[in-house]
């Protein structure tokens, strides 16, 4: 909206007026690609009678249409990169300075800066500059952002329908492919009817199948051409469609941080009493008159009063009525209610007077049942008691027996106890006696030794006792020296 309000003084001033700034001419990009198409078969015209010449020269008119096609794409690519490049230097340098003060729209500074920015080249400055005029004629910070928002999004709608002849392209190469596919599969086709028809002799077979091989190798090489090249042209058309979009990402960044910001939003003061003056003489001039209201509503409230008395009236009347049956009704409860009560209290009476009379019986009963009960008892603990006696007494005498045989047990224990003392002490001097026998033994022992060392000693006692002779030699002094 603020972009049709705005287009009629903006276009005068801007150059970008049409906002191609980023697109690429068609025709340009044809030249180009004729040049190269051109180049490339000047190229391969030497060595035609390789793979790669006979691929190009010899295999239809369709090779040809899919390398023009191709160059097409990539020039296409190549003058878009070459914009876009330039377009990111130009955002790096800062195109409003940071001491500008926008907050007038009105000052000289404003309207020189945005003439400045109109002269430049650069997608940048345009925008910048579309920003400014729209501010500018507005005076308001609000409709310069409508602007850019505008401009954002028609830019946008731009390089997507420049990219749609380049996308044609591409998807024209492969078919081209399966155009020439189905010439040589055609050809190879008719060439073998015609070879059945007309073979004979082994050189027209020979040619018959040389047709059909030639036909196929068209078909499958005309193929390979252009699935080959249509992917090599796909990815840098997409790598720059990418690149272009991150530019007109990185402006819109530009613009919504870096300029509108600084602009000043129009002070939007009312006056007070005005509007309060427009809106009473608005609700005079289609309000009607107080008094004009007053006697339609007093009448309508009368009727409304009768209607609702008599409805008011014929609702009690109907509800007296059924007050008047609900008290009959409560009457004849109450008296069904009462008749139940005295023949149930009545028959109360008599069951209390029936539990009574059966309840004195039980008594009755109960103690008869108790004496009979009691004398029995004391029958049977008399046997008791005399069974009892009984058999105390033949305890007694059992514990009396079992008495005198303990004590004749306990003197029998003290015999064996004077006997146990008697055989410790006897084992005590089998002790000792078993000791000094020990004893013995080891001077037996000990004996023994003393005799084979008598024995031993005995020769050597027997020559001491042989007489000797003892001889003395006098030796000279100085002999004994030297023996010294």
């Amino acid at each position: 909206m603020v972009g049709k309000i705005f287009s009629k003084k903006i276009t005068s001033k801007s150059r970008g007026s049409e906002r191609q700034e980023l697109s690429v001419q068609i025709p340009i990009a044809l030249a180009i690609a004729f040049g190269l198409t051109a180049i490339v078969y000047g190229v391969l015209l030497p060595i035609r009678t390789s793979y790669l010449g006979v691929l190009l020269y010899d295999r239809g008119f369709t090779q040809h249409l899919v390398i023009f096609l191709s160059w097409t794409v990539l020039a296409f690519a190549a003058l878009k990169f070459i914009k876009l490049q330039k377009e990111f230097l130009a955002i790096n340098q800062d195109c409003i300075p940071q001491n500008a003060s926008l907050e007038n729209p009105n000052s000289q500074q404003v309207n020189k800066l945005q003439q400045s920015l109109l002269s430049t080249k650069n997608l940048l400055a345009v925008r910048c500059s579309r920003v400014l005029a729209a501010y500018i004629h507005s005076g308001n910070r609000k409709t310069a952002t409508e602007l850019a928002l505008d401009d954002s999004s028609f830019y946008a709608s731009v390089s997507e329908s420049s990219y749609s002849i380049p996308r044609i392209f591409v998807w024209a190469i492969p078919l081209l492919g399966f155009i020439g596919t189905v010439l040589g599969i055609s050809n190879a086709v008719n060439g073998f009817s015609s070879f059945l028809s007309e073979a004979a002799e082994i050189e027209q077979i020979k040619q018959g199948i040389s047709t059909v091989t030639t036909g196929l190798a068209i078909g499958f090489d005309t193929t390979l051409l252009a699935l080959c090249l249509s992917v090599l042209v796909m990815i840098p058309l997409v790598v720059i469609e990418r690149f272009e979009s991150r530019l007109l990402l990185a402006i819109d960044i530009y613009i919504n941080e870096k300029l509108l910001p600084r602009l000043r939003d129009k002070s939007n003061s009312l006056d007070e009493k005005a509007i309060t003056k427009a809106v009473t003489q608005a609700l005079n001039e289609s309000l009607p008159e107080p008094e004009d209201l007053i006697e339609p509503a007093h009448t309508y409230a009368k009727q409304a009063a009768a209607a609702l008395a008599k409805g008011f009236l014929a609702e009690i009347g109907k509800v007296q009525n059924i007050n008047a049956q609900l008290i009959e009704q409560l009457g004849e409860v109450s008296q069904t209610a009462l008749k139940d009560r005295q023949d149930f209290v009545t028959f109360f009476e008599q069951q209390q007077q029936a539990s009574q009379t059966a309840f004195t019986n039980l008594v009755s009963e109960i103690r008869a049942s108790n004496r009979q009960l009691l004398d029995e008892f004391k029958a049977g603990n008399s046997s008791v008691a005399m069974g009892l006696t009984e058999q105390a007494e033949k305890l007694c005498y059992q514990l009396e027996q079992a008495a005198k045989a303990l004590d004749s047990r306990v003197v029998a224990l003290e015999k064996s106890a004077v006997q146990v003392l008697e055989i410790v002490k006897l084992q005590q001097s089998l002790e000792q006696t078993v000791n000094s026998l020990e004893q013995t033994a080891q001077l037996e022992h000990v004996l023994v030794g003393v005799r084979e060392n008598l024995a031993q000693i005995s020769p050597v006692l027997e020559q001491l006792s042989r007489p000797r002779r003892i001889t003395l030699v006098e030796r000279d002094e100085r002999s004994l020296n030297g023996y010294a």
